[in-house]
């Protein structure tokens, strides 16, 4: 049996090799592109040529990024089925799109007039779909690799990476370019509010994506922009250490052209350490002025930064609103480029908000789109979203699975709420509840009460090293009123015997913990 995720394990080597030449119209619609795949794979001819009406088949298609990229597709021309093993708000979109969707892997939903397949690291080795493409030679791609490939359809694309913020920050940046009537092509790894859907299919110039660093995804996008927001620990069940992480984002800087930009926060000491790897234009932004210039690998300093100034808290609560956040200006390299004002909550998105006026400035957005696309962002899913409210209290979805990203929306909580906080927390995979279980306790030291639900295992096999109930007690024996539930109904019913008008309830990872608000808001 082909092990796929074994064969690509090397961090510096791509994981498939993807380029496109295409002919252009006016409207970026594909005229035709050659996609070169794998070799691994003993497919016989490595290069493909599509064209529209081409049949693209995606496993694994209701995911966030895959039901996305099937989208762009969908609207580029192509003829698209997928599968996945349950429907979902995405398949039942893409469905009305014109795909042809299948709920489960069987390999007679490969249909034998199929160009390409293109497939999700979160398949199993085994899956009859991909099984059945390589045994009939029809071309794989993995889904990191077909996003690059669409992505250098554009004259301009953007990358928005880092450990923490990528959702949200591309949600801005779309919202932002949108205002300033850009009309970008975009892909996010989650639902914009604005536009309800996670993707937009633009006219312009402009693609932005969302770039993932696990398994070393964003190497397939050689962006004209890319920002990194901050750089931490995470997906050590890849990575081996932090500097192995850093090497992933050295790789992921190179790409960028020497005319490019790479946009670095100045706020975080390892996202600058980055700029001495890079050939490209740097620019900088950070909450503060930036007192000492960056230098690239050539000598050249860094010639932007941005900066908040005049800022002032501001924020609201109303039954179906939570209106806070930051009133600001944004200076460019000490002058005042626009006044603006964010509607979410945390100094955290203050952050994001100042790398989203970088790239969109950079990227020639006028100020009016910029003011207004900060003014009118409500906030990306799942990302401090208000689902509801029980006994007077406010429920918070947010994806929040890492410490620093938990630390950050319990800290946001903490400034805009009156009542106590109750934190309902899924540890997101067996590896990063053992790699972080010292810091999730600090994470979750402003919270009033937690309630730790069994581990949300993911892509991982189930490993008796560390359990909720096990992540419940250390909170507990660190000073933290805290407990483990482990059916949702029980925690629901548990919750709506405790909270009071005011209250906060944070449900937060990024699996299905998100499902307790539905029957937190039952009778």
């Amino acid at each position: 049996m082909l092990l796929r995720r074994y064969a690509i394990m090397n961090l510096y080597a791509t994981m498939f090799s993807a380029y496109t030449e295409t002919r252009r119209n006016n409207s970026n619609f594909f005229k035709g592109a050659y996609i070169t795949l794998d070799s691994k794979y003993d497919i016989k001819s490595t290069e493909i040529k599509l064209t529209p009406g081409c049949l693209i088949h995606f496993i694994g298609i209701g995911g966030s990024s895959m039901s996305g990229i099937a989208e762009i597709a969908l609207h580029r021309g192509y003829k698209v089925t997928g599968s996945d093993r349950s429907d979902s708000n995405s398949t039942e979109r893409l469905a009305n799109l014109g795909a042809g969707i299948f709920i489960g892997h069987n390999e007679n939903n490969l249909s034998e007039d199929c160009s390409l397949v293109v497939y999700t690291l979160a398949i199993s080795d085994d899956n009859p779909e991909f099984t059945k493409a390589l045994k009939n030679n029809i071309p794989v791609i993995e889904r990191g690799a077909f996003l690059g490939a669409l992505s250098r359809e554009y004259k301009c694309s953007i990358a928005v990476s880092g450990t923490h913020g990528k959702t949200t920050t591309t949600s801005m940046l779309a919202s932002v370019l949108i205002a300033g009537d850009m009309d970008p092509s975009i892909h996010v790894g989650g639902i914009i509010q604005t536009l309800g859907t996670n993707v937009k299919t633009g006219h312009g110039d402009l693609f932005v994506t969302e770039a993932c660093e696990y398994h070393a995804n964003f190497l397939n996008l050689s962006p004209q922009i890319c920002i990194i927001l901050n750089i931490e620990a995470e997906h050590l069940d890849f990575y081996k250490d932090l500097d192995d992480i850093k090497n992933a984002f050295k790789e992921l800087a190179n790409k960028v052209p020497s005319e490019g930009w790479l946009i670095l926060c100045s706020d975080d000491k390892d996202t600058l350490d980055i700029a001495k790897h890079a050939h490209c234009n740097i620019a900088t932004y950070g909450i503060e002025p930036l007192s000492t210039k960056i230098k690239n690998a050539d000598g050249k300093f860094s010639v932007l930064h941005y900066n908040a100034s005049e800022v002032t808290a501001t924020g609201h609560h109303t039954d179906c609103v939570i209106d806070d956040g930051y009133e600001f200006s944004v200076c460019k390299n000490g002058e005042i480029l626009v006044h603006t004002k964010l509607h979410v909550p945390g100094k955290h998105n203050m952050l994001n908000a100042l790398a989203t006026a970088a790239a969109a400035d950079i990227a020639g957005c006028p100020s009016y789109g910029i003011s207004e696309g900060l003014k009118q962002f409500k906030g990306a899913g799942r990302r401090y979203e208000l689902v509801g409210k029980v006994n007077g209290a406010f429920i918070i979805d947010d994806y929040a699975h890492h410490p620093t990203e938990i630390k950050a929306t319990v800290e946001a909580a903490h400034t805009t709420t009156s009542g106590k906080i109750w934190s309902v927390f899924q540890p997101h995979t067996y590896s990063r509840a053992l790699n972080f279980h010292c810091e999730f306790c600090e994470a979750f030291k402003k919270s009033d009460f937690v309630i730790v639900t069994d581990i949300y295992a993911a892509r991982e096999p189930f490993t008796d090293e560390i359990s909720g109930e096990s992540l419940a007690k250390e909170f507990s024996a660190c000073g933290i009123d805290a407990v483990y539930i482990a059916e949702f109904k029980n925690i629901a019913s548990y919750l709506k015997s405790k909270v009071q008008k005011d209250d906060t309830i944070l449900l937060l990872g990024a699996g299905t913990v998100n499902h307790i608000a539905k029957l937190l808001k039952e009778d």
